[in-house]
């Protein structure tokens, strides 16, 4: 009995030691076409996909939303979120309430869905959840499809209750480099992380940003990308130092995948996240802002840093 105790008053020290994660789950953030299936009337359902591949067949009874009509654009800078006046018109557009569950989905490795997703949550609509799979997954299963565009629906009363969240602007992030709590996540490609693929004016990365695609978060499973599991996401973070007790600020080029690695995060229970939605075409196209210019700069940084 004594050695009992004493394994017990250890483990709560341990426990006691480990950083405290949120009551989230991915399946707070990600659903699977099963529960979609069955739960389809009760829902609203947003495709996220282009105009022309939505019009070759896609969820019966979703409505079409073009990514132009969800991303904005302010001060030169494209891909932002949008004002809480043209969010709140978007919902209304598609009949959608504070009470109403919106299922997002686009191609299965399509982060589109994920953004349009965080940009509700953005603004305060907790209730929405992207589709893993997307529709690749949906239409492998023999779900409902249909080639109609359904019908529209009754306008709602839209109105946010709450301010922005999980969103950094360019300044924040400048303030926050070289700080040791701060995890600046860029979840873009190799290339363009080196600097050897320039989409912007300049290319290379945030000086100490650390590098991971956003692609590592999901797995083939039948010819289909969807989520890999959990205990495998948490260990690949956690082997490149983005763990719960930082705060992580992901971006890529236009905030879009990095909406995909926001949810994710906030899925394991990451308090402390935030998506860069200004992005790399921000920060590269600002001439004041400091960058690690290309791949030989990128060497010379991670030998600078193994001698520190």
């Amino acid at each position: 009995m004594q050695s009992f105790k004493k394994f017990t008053m250890l483990t709560l020290l341990l426990l006691a030691g480990l950083p405290t994660l949120a009551s989230a789950a991915l399946g707070d953030f990600f659903v699977q076409t099963e529960w979609v299936a069955e739960n389809r009337s009760q829902v609203v359902i947003l495709d996220a996909r282009q105009t022309p591949i939505f019009l070759m067949g896609h969820i019966k009874g979703a409505y079409h939303l073009p990514r132009s009509e969800f991303l904005d654009k302010r001060n030169g800078v494209k891909s932002l979120v949008p004002t809480t006046t043209d969010f709140e018109a978007l919902m209304e557009k598609f009949g959608i309430t504070p009470e109403t569950t919106v299922i997002t989905y686009a191609e299965d490795d399509n982060p589109y869905a994920a953004r349009l997703a965080w940009t509700l949550r953005y603004h305060g609509h907790d209730k929405t959840l992207v589709l893993d799979g997307g529709y690749e997954k949906w239409a492998q299963e023999d779900r409902p499809t249909s080639l109609f565009p359904t019908t529209a629906a009754v306008p709602s009363n839209y109105r946010v209750s709450v301010p922005g969240k999980a969103r950094a602007e360019a300044d924040y992030v400048l303030t926050q480099l070289g700080n040791p709590a701060v995890v600046i996540w860029d979840t873009r490609t190799t290339e363009e992380y080196d600097g050897s693929k320039v989409r912007a004016d300049r290319g290379g990365h945030i000086p100490g940003a650390t590098h991971l695609n956003w692609t590592e978060l999901q797995q083939e499973v039948d010819g289909v990308k969807v989520l890999k599991s959990e205990a495998e996401i948490r260990a690949l973070l956690i082997s490149y130092g983005i763990t719960p007790d930082q705060e992580i600020i992901a971006h890529c080029q236009t905030g879009i995948r990095s909406s995909y690695a926001t949810l994710v995060l906030q899925g394991l229970g990451y308090k402390q996240v935030k998506n860069y939605d200004g992005s790399w075409i921000e920060w590269a196209n600002n001439p004041s802002l400091p960058i690690i210019e290309n791949a030989e700069a990128t060497q010379h940084e991670e030998i600078a840093s193994l001698r520190n």
